[in-house]
């Protein structure tokens, strides 16, 4: 994989990035989990990751090959261009319309913990489920894809293991975290950086979904009416 392939397989990763299994897992930790709880909800959700990687990589060898014409037509693409430029406009303003509204209160950390017992089958269950988010992400599905052009094994099982480190960042910053008992630190640091600034991120992350989504739509548009070749085929050409 060439060094412009390389940045785009992990910025990939650092777009779609899945902030759920690390709010999951901070809720395991207030409610009495330890980290073997966490380790049990990983790893029921990496044992899914794993199969469907190894299902996808020949089913996306099978689909490149029905798909080819469509894969090769700029106009396809350029279509599909457009309903993601769409589709990103359309969550900015949700995101514009959910800055503009206040901050509900929240009580202090401790008082809205509730310690209980929890078994360990049951989280490695959720783990499972939770797997759902990311095989639902088109990005992982691509991700797969990109990796699978890199014929030695090795690299091939790194670039997907980093990819996946990178994507479920969140959640392996609250294990690594827990291990060294340093979890309630953490998302005390973060409800005092973050909360104060919600509206202002919010308000940052629906220009910049915004600007992004003009930007593909624009690319879409120039596809359809010349013969410019759509970032996102670049992007699937990338080695």
């Amino acid at each position: 994989m060439t060094f412009a392939g390389m940045l785009a397989f992990f910025g990939l990763a650092v777009v779609t990035m899945d902030v759920l299994g690390g709010v999951i897992a901070i809720g395991v930790m207030l409610r009495g989990g330890t980290v073997r709880h966490l380790l049990a909800f990983t790893g029921g959700y990496t044992v899914v990751i794993i199969a469907a990687t190894l299902i996808l990589r020949p089913l996306l060898a099978l689909l490149h090959r029905w798909l080819r014409p469509v894969l090769d037509s700029n106009n396809a693409i350029g279509t599909v261009e457009l309903v993601v430029g769409l589709a990103l406009v359309g969550f900015s303003v949700h995101q514009f319309r959910a800055a503009s509204r206040p901050a509900l209160p929240h009580g202090r950390l401790e008082q809205r913990s509730t310690p209980k017992r929890l078994a360990t089958a049951p989280l490695v269950l959720a783990g499972v489920g939770f797997s759902a988010t990311a095989l639902a992400d088109p990005g992982f599905t691509i991700a797969v894809g990109m990796a699978s052009q890199e014929q030695h094994l090795l690299r091939h099982v790194a670039l997907l293991v980093l990819w996946n480190l990178v994507y479920q960042l969140p959640l392996v910053a609250v294990l690594t975290a827990a291990a060294f008992g340093r979890h309630e630190q953490l998302v005390t640091r973060a409800m005092e950086l973050v909360g104060p600034r919600r509206r202002a991120l919010q308000a940052v992350l629906a220009a910049l979904l915004a600007l992004v989504g003009i930007a593909v739509l624009g690319d879409g548009a120039i596809s359809l009416l010349s013969e410019h070749v759509p970032w996102l085929r670049q992007l699937l050409l990338l080695r």
